[in-house]
């Protein structure tokens, strides 16, 4: 207040002094101008007369010898320049355009004020028609604003200065004077001294403050009490009154909502979704009821119970349960289920039509070998999946020991490659190793699984005459494994759930491969069981590249 008041008045008294020294400047100029404009006309009036008397012959003469701070000009009825005081007369163009010109010769005189080329400043114009028919001009730069209030600003800066030093004394005291008295109440006091006017405003303030206390104290121990019992809640809570503001909310109901603060916002404003918008609405009139509800990655249970007071519903209490970790296992649990189902049920449907049609006699002998084909087919097929059903729970239950031993990995993905050299070939596919030669401690029969899955992969997924490149390499405390093929690529909307248990991008074509789904989750659990992490980097119809960092060490 008291800062208020001291710049207010402060302020007040520059504006005025500024104020008045811009009007100073503005009468001085105009003055000023007004004084120079009646000299030039003066001047023209009186060397008119005397070139009209003296005649045409003694133009050069007087105006050559003219040695004032004005500059004359005679200008013929054409407007060609005859004489001039300051410049030759050849070099200026035809003046016949000129305002002061035109009016001279129409009327006798005429003035004009415009910025001059030749003097390169605002110039005023004054011009008079003599006795011949020739024009007399004379014009004089005019001094500018800026010029006048250059020329008085000493004066005006230092006045203006000693009266802001007395008014900054003056106003210091007279503020002092208003603000001290305010300054110096003491509610502690019984007795207040104060102005008059003002006395009972400080009663009534010192009455408030008193209820304000009591009330202060009795919320702190209302607030301490809910704090600790909803503090610690992993539940999120939310209480709101009748029309839906919230009245309070728990740490764990803010992080739900992402809010920092949520008391005093109305719950349909913090969350729109339509269906606990309705639940809100149908529990504030009275109703319990309850409904999952997903935020973000987590899922909750939500109940909503009305409160009732006097048989009327004055508001809410909200409560969610978290519940994500059961909904994602029942969700993993449904679609394992119904993935194994479906991955089984394909070669054994396949084994038992054709076992019956040879225990039938409905296959000619020529077909019964190719039809035992098949069935051995579709049987490894079954065992495979089998196999690695059962090395997923394993990994799953953490039942596989480390059992690790030293082994060279480059010799190792030498021999997988050999290995699979018949299905490059069937596929035209250049397979490369590059690399180091590395000595790790892992578990080898896991690494040779890793290694099989990626490159196997790299090969059924590639393009006829494609390229597979295998890279090893040490990067500190880990074995560097890089896959990198050159054929259909995985969609940037699958890269995310490639890793998942019987996840396929083209469930057609890993039919026509023989994928069971599971190889790249089985490589995920190795590296995992190492300590290690993975990266894949792929673009549809370009290629992909999957980065194995194995925790190893080294011999």
């Amino acid at each position: 207040m008291k800062k208020r008041i001291y710049s207010s008045f402060l302020g007040l008294i520059l504006l005025c002094v500024l104020l008045l020294s811009a009007l100073i400047c503005l009468i001085f100029y105009s003055a000023s101008k007004n004084q120079e404009i009646a000299s030039i006309k003066d001047r023209a009036r009186l060397v008119s007369d005397l070139l009209n008397s003296s005649g045409h012959d003694q133009y050069i003469d007087y105006i050559s010898k003219d040695e004032s701070s004005a500059r004359m000009t005679i200008i013929t009825p054409d407007g060609t320049v005859l004489l001039d005081s300051k410049t030759d007369a050849s070099t200026l163009g035809n003046h016949g355009g000129r305002e002061e010109f035109i009016k001279a010769v129409q009327a006798g005189n005429g003035e004009a004020t415009r910025y001059s080329s030749t003097l390169g400043r605002e110039t005023y114009y004054y011009a008079v028609r003599l006795s011949d028919g020739n024009v007399l001009r004379i014009s004089k730069p005019m001094n500018s604003v800026i010029e006048i209030f250059t020329t008085i600003l000493p004066p005006v800066v230092i006045v203006t200065g000693i009266i802001l030093l007395l008014a900054g004394f003056v106003v210091r005291r007279l503020t002092n004077g208003i603000v001290s008295p305010i300054n110096a109440i003491d509610f502690e006091s019984d007795n207040l001294s104060v102005y008059d006017e003002l006395l009972p405003y400080v009663k009534k303030i010192d009455s408030q403050k008193n209820e304000i206390a009591r009330q202060i104290a009795a919320l702190k121990d209302r607030a301490d009490t809910i704090e600790a019992i909803t503090g610690n809640m992993r539940e999120g809570l939310i209480l709101i009154d009748k029309s839906g503001t919230t009245l309070m909310a728990n740490k764990s109901a803010a992080e739900i909502f992402n809010e920092s603060e949520m008391a005093g916002k109305n719950i349909l404003h913090i969350c729109r979704e339509t269906g606990f918008q309705q639940e809100i609405k149908q529990c504030l009139s009275g109703h319990r009821s309850e409904m999952p509800f997903e935020r973000g990655n987590h899922v909750y249970n939500v109940y909503f119970s009305p409160v009732h007071s006097d048989s009327e519903t004055n508001g809410a209490v909200i409560l969610f349960f978290d519940v994500t970790e059961r909904h994602n296992a029942e969700k993993q649990r449904r679609e394992f289920s119904a993935n194994v189902s479906h991955e089984l049920k394909t070669p054994l449907t396949t084994i038992s039509a054709l076992s019956e049609m040879i225990e039938n006699g409905m296959a000619k002998d020529d077909d019964v070998k190719g039809f035992a084909s098949r069935i051995s087919e579709q049987s490894k097929r079954l065992l495979n999946i089998i196999e690695d059903i059962i090395r997923l729970s394993e990994f799953d239950e953490g039942s596989i020991h480390k059992d690790q031993s030293a082994f060279d990995i480059y010799e190792l993905a030498g021999s997988i490659i050999a290995g699979l050299k018949n299905e490059a070939d069937e596929k035209h596919v250049a397979v490369q190793l590059i690399g180091e030669h590395l000595e790790v401690t892992a578990n080898k029969r896991m690494i040779d699984e890793l290694l099989y899955n990626l490159i196997d992969n790299g090969i059924k997924y590639n393009k006829d005459g494609g390229q597979l490149t295998i890279s090893l390499s040490g990067d500190g405390d880990y074995c560097k494994i890089a896959v990198s093929d050159t054929g259909i690529g995985i969609p940037k909307e699958h890269q995310e759930r490639v890793f998942e248990r019987f996840y396929r991008v083209d469930k057609s074509r890993s039919k026509r491969t023989g994928g069971t789904g599971l190889g790249l989750s089985i490589v995920k659990h190795i590296v995992e069981h190492h300590d290690g992490r993975i990266e894949l980097k792929s673009a549809d119809g370009v290629g992909t590249t999957v980065k194995c960092y194995i925790v190893t060490k080294p011999v």
